[in-house]
């Protein structure tokens, strides 16, 4: 056991020796709360026969009247042929996100549809290994209309003329699609401690995302293709006493340029009578994104299948006097179903 958290705590300490920045794709505070956009392996991978989820985020409400930036995200999995603990299974989700974000409306919209499968590594159904395929659809759009170009402005007074010269664009919406794949180790050893860690690429096929209908820029180059995406991702859950357990995780995103991560720790409280049988439950936590770029303070409440969660982003940045010290609010729902009286057996992990 001494070895094992000897090999965690390295893993933490070499994400706080990483700096980086934001990553490029739509990401979630409460990222464990929006499984599939997080890696494919998870469809299926709940405590129930079913899942379906839904996450809303509002950020940099200072500007543009506090609605230009805004991404509300949800979808749903099964799992198929998960009958006992021992018996690997598979599992399908569906998913889907918009994302609004600017003074020009820019719209990124996704549907994707995942499959993952189970592999059960022990005759004890202690330990998982899953791994995920995942294909999308895109539709992201522009509305130029509400874009001011240097045509429009008078060099030598600064004066706008809305009446002026506007550059064209070759189309205001593009449609392309996506493909992605992901894995995941799960594991719960003795007194109910689970380790989960997992790992996913997004864009392995890196779509053009270019406006312009030949694929390619303005000036006649390759046009813009997304970045491959790397995600990295996990936590523990490390119970103390009948009650209370200490929940640890962390998350680094890496995209062309860029890169993003996150440390975090919450404690979750069973409320109720009997500790073991109940399902209520509290949860308060604080994360760390890096590098000073925001503290998250979330908390959540899980009701008989029902989860809700709510976070605040807490922005430290350069970028504090933009926002005027607002930070970002999101709020996750989810809800674990089950297709019988008797709940399946199985171990997942038990994630934020």
């Amino acid at each position: 056991m001494k070895f094992f958290l000897r090999r965690v705590f390295i893993v933490f300490g070499a994400l706080m020796c990483l700096s980086g920045l934001r990553a490029q794709d739509v990401h979630f505070s409460q990222y464990n709360a929006s499984p599939l956009l997080l890696n494919p392996s998870l469809a299926g991978l709940s405590e129930g026969d079913y899942r379906a989820y839904l996450n809303y985020r509002m950020q940099w409400m200072a500007l543009q009247g506090g609605t230009a930036y805004r991404t509300i995200a949800g979808g749903g999995d099964i799992a198929v042929g998960k009958i006992t603990k021992y018996n690997s299974f598979a599992g399908i989700g569906l998913t889907f996100y918009s994302d609004q974000s600017g003074a020009i409306n820019l719209s990124n919209n996704r549907l994707s549809l995942s499959f993952a499968y189970h592999f059960m590594l022990d005759r004890k159904g202690t330990q998982q290994l899953s791994a995920g395929l995942e294909g999308s659809f895109y539709y992201s759009s522009i509305n130029p209309s509400l874009a001011t170009f240097d045509s429009q402005y008078d060099f030598n007074t600064g004066t706008f003329n809305p009446s002026g010269t506007r550059e064209t664009f070759g189309r205001t919406g593009v449609i392309y699609g996506d493909a992605g794949l992901g894995i995941l180790y799960n594991a719960v050893y003795k007194n109910g401690i689970n380790f989960y860690t997992g790992f996913s690429l997004d864009h392995v096929n890196q779509p053009n995302i270019s406006f312009e209908p030949s694929g390619q820029d303005a000036s006649g180059g390759a046009g813009k293709k997304l970045y491959i995406k790397e995600t990295l991702h996990g936590g523990l859950s490390f119970p103390i006493g009948n009650r209370l357990s200490i929940m640890p995780n962390y998350l680094l995103l890496i995209q062309g340029p860029t890169q993003e991560f996150d440390l975090g720790c919450s404690f979750k409280t069973v409320l109720g009578n009997d500790a073991r049988r109940s399902t209520t439950a509290f949860h308060v936590g604080v994360q760390y994104r890096g590098v000073l770029d925001a503290i998250i303070i979330n908390t959540r409440l899980d009701i008989k299948g029902f989860t809700c969660g709510l976070s605040y982003d807490v922005n430290i940045s350069k970028l504090l006097p933009a926002s005027h010290s607002v930070g970002a609010p999101e709020i996750a729902l989810t809800y674990h179903g089950f297709s019988r009286k008797k709940p399946r057996p199985g171990f997942c992990p038990v994630m934020f």
